[in-house]
């Protein structure tokens, strides 16, 4: 059984927690947004080597996104920093809110809905939507499908590198729990807590297909409510404290933002006319990014 805080703190606001937790992620809209946007007319994917090979170039955009980043996307990266750690601050009196008010039916909701939605549901959920695109000839279904899946893996392995070189404890691993307690890229590979893998991988997916589909605001909705139900399931089982799922929730953002950006700027010859008074003749144009 995992050991509970019984320590007495102040009353938590979860008002307060639900202001701060959308001003950080319109901090990472602000840092992590490259201004683009799909086009009207969609490239769509197909499951073959170039897709397979996208998955590496995707990882090593998002490695090197930093050094291109402009100054308003620092500004909001040094938004999402602070107000991380702020959330930090109060890691251990949102713990103790999230315990205080466990009941049977949550218990069982976060069991078999929400904390399976940041993991194993996603591969049925998106397996069966590339199913249902080649069943029935729909490219965009199909290629929602393969970019969602590929933010997911992008995100999901991003996470498992961030965990190994924070080592942070979780909530439960300490009697009474420790927020401050970081290993560091030496303890042994113990503990895992920063950032939260299911949130991460959870906000990469509802970003990738909310972006996919802008035209459709439900998704996007629907998509994020989700995924905020994850994250917050991941507090409420006493498996993250707050700020893990803050990270996560950004991670999550900035990688399936990229993932689905980036779909509108495939590798593609262009032909076109070519003329500049003196010489006629046909362009070729290679677009790299």
């Amino acid at each position: 059984m995992k050991p509970k805080c019984m320590n007495k703190l102040p009353a938590f606001n979860i008002k307060s927690f639900s202001g701060l937790f959308f001003l950080v992620l319109v901090s990472a809209q602000l840092a992590f947004s490259q201004g683009a946007t799909m086009p009207e007319e969609k490239e769509y994917l197909k499951l073959n080597k170039d897709y397979l090979f996208s998955y590496l170039t995707d990882a090593r955009d998002v490695a090197i996104a930093p050094l291109r980043w402009n100054k308003n996307q620092w500004i909001g990266f040094a938004g999402f920093v602070g107000g991380t750690a702020l959330v930090y601050t109060q890691d251990e009196e949102i713990a103790q809110f999230f315990q205080r008010n466990q009941t049977e039916t949550k218990d069982n909701l976060n069991k078999y809905i929400f904390d399976p939605l940041g993991t194993w549901y996603l591969i049925p959920i998106f397996g069966g939507m590339y199913i249902y695109g080649l069943a029935a000839k729909n490219p965009e279904a199909e290629t929602a499908a393969l970019l969602t899946s590929k933010a997911i893996v992008i995100a999901g392995t991003y996470s498992f590198v961030f965990k190994n070189i924070f080592q942070r404890k979780r909530p439960y691993e300490s009697d009474p729990p420790d927020a401050g307690y970081w290993g560091g890229p030496f303890d042994g590979f113990n503990h895992n807590s920063f950032p939260s893998g299911h949130t991460t991988v959870v906000f990469a997916a509802a970003t990738a297909l909310s972006t996919y589909y802008n035209d459709k605001l439900w998704v996007g909705l629907t998509s994020y409510s989700l995924a905020t139900l994850v994250g917050i399931s991941r507090m409420y089982d006493d498996a993250h404290w707050a700020s893990d799922v803050i990270a996560g929730a950004m991670l999550g953002y900035a990688i399936g933002k990229l993932v689905a950006n980036k779909q509108n700027k495939q590798k593609h010859f262009s032909l076109a006319p070519y003329s500049n008074g003196w010489a006629t003749g046909v362009s070729v144009t290679y677009n790299l990014r």
